[in-house]
């Protein structure tokens, strides 16, 4: 991205910089990819914001007297819609239409959604209600098998995180750690659009499922002390992995409490570890003052290291660039293992038996967690 009207040249290198590290460590096989509501917006699936408004109409049409004095904040005014459904009709129409919302759609995915699920992450999370992600990997499993290919395992049963089994989940976790029997497949975070029981959407919900009641500028209102399987769960992932996220607007009050609560518990403040893409635009003054805030609050708070690229007449295309440059350093590297452990190369095979270097970066990374997880052990030690 070299658009003088958004960044400056030192900017510009630094955000380049930042998609060196980040291509890195994708094609190193060791993120975990967190998918929010943007990716699936490429094949029609309503935003947030779009959700809302669908809610909302559908709360109107129940019967009037819906509150709106907490409009501006998200969560709570989805709280107020649900509410004011199940007093003046049906709650059944309320999870109806979430279902109608993101029930498959045709086309199911795009090339976009093929590249994430290629690519080597060691788990893929989303807060999607909807199944793009598992119809990309459906299409991975036909092509493999019509071509002969031998890939990892894909189950495109969707992972729902609470209603689905423990060994489940455990065995989903269990994949992170790149084990080549275990199944790819998609983890739902916030609940699938067909299991009403499942759905995270509005402020209770979160409560009940994170044991957090988060006000809109981010201040607790209590509810700490009860750790949930979704806030042991998220804790987990944000403590012993890094992750990438895409498709997030990074300003979801309770996602940023339990960044908060894993930057704490680690003291993670202002350090390089996760990732998030988000794009700018040339098109908003002011939106590239507002982006640029985000990124500094995002990292010197959760340690999130922002990596911009430019969205040209609402366009998202240089996102897919990013990815499919992942891709190909990707594939350059496993064509060098493989080159590597070919018995019939000419280097030494001493010389075959050398680990690849690791940058100076992810040497820091990998000793953080470590040490991390030794502070966690003295401190709990220490709460006995």
């Amino acid at each position: 991205m070299n658009n003088p009207e958004i960044f400056t040249s030192e900017e510009q290198n630094e955000n380049e910089e930042r998609k060196r590290e980040l291509i890195e460590l994708v094609a190193s096989g060791e993120a975990t990819l967190i998918v929010g509501a943007g990716s699936s917006a490429r094949v029609g699936y309503v935003t947030w914001n779009g959700l809302l408004e669908k809610l909302e109409d559908l709360a109107n049409r129940c019967g009037s007297g819906l509150n709106q004095t907490r409009k501006d904040n998200p969560l709570e005014y989805a709280e107020d819609i649900k509410s004011h459904i199940e007093k003046t009709a049906d709650i059944g129409k309320y999870y109806d239409l979430l279902d109608q919302l993101f029930k498959p759609k045709s086309p199911a995915y795009d090339e976009f959604h093929s590249l994430l699920i290629d690519l080597p992450f060691r788990g893929i999370l989303t807060t999607n209600y909807d199944t793009v992600l598992e119809a990309a990997l459906l299409a991975k499993k036909i092509e493999a098998e019509r071509e002969g290919w031998q890939i990892r395992p894909i189950d495109v049963m969707p992972l729902v995180i609470g209603p689905d089994t423990p060994r489940l989940i455990h065995e989903f976790l269990l994949a992170r750690s790149n084990d080549p029997h275990i199944p790819q497949r998609i983890a739902h975070l916030h609940g699938l659009h067909r299991y009403r029981e499942s759905i995270i959407l509005s402020s209770e919900d979160y409560v009940e499922n994170y044991g957090l009641r988060v006000k809109k500028n981010g201040d607790d209102q209590g509810n700490e002390d009860r750790w949930t399987f979704h806030r042991k769960l998220l804790w987990a992932v944000l403590a012993t992995r890094r992750v990438v996220f895409v498709g997030f607007s990074m300003e979801d009050p309770y996602f940023e409490k339990m960044l908060e609560i894993v930057s704490t518990d680690l003291w993670g403040w202002n350090k390089s570890i996760h990732f998030a893409i988000m794009g700018i635009s040339a098109e908003d003054k002011e939106d590239i003052q507002d982006s640029k805030g985000k990124a500094e609050r995002l990292k010197s708070k959760y340690g999130i290291d922002t990596v911009f690229y430019e969205v040209v007449e609402k366009s998202h295309k240089r996102l897919e660039d990013i990815f499919a440059d992942i891709k190909k350093q990707y594939e350059n590297r496993s064509q060098s293992d493989e080159e590597i452990q070919d018995p019939s190369s000419d280097s030494d095979s001493s010389e075959n038996q050398e680990s690849k270097p690791t940058s100076s970066g992810s040497r820091d990374i990998l000793n953080w967690l470590k040490q991390a997880g030794q502070r966690m052990i003295r401190r709990i030690g220490d709460e006995d």
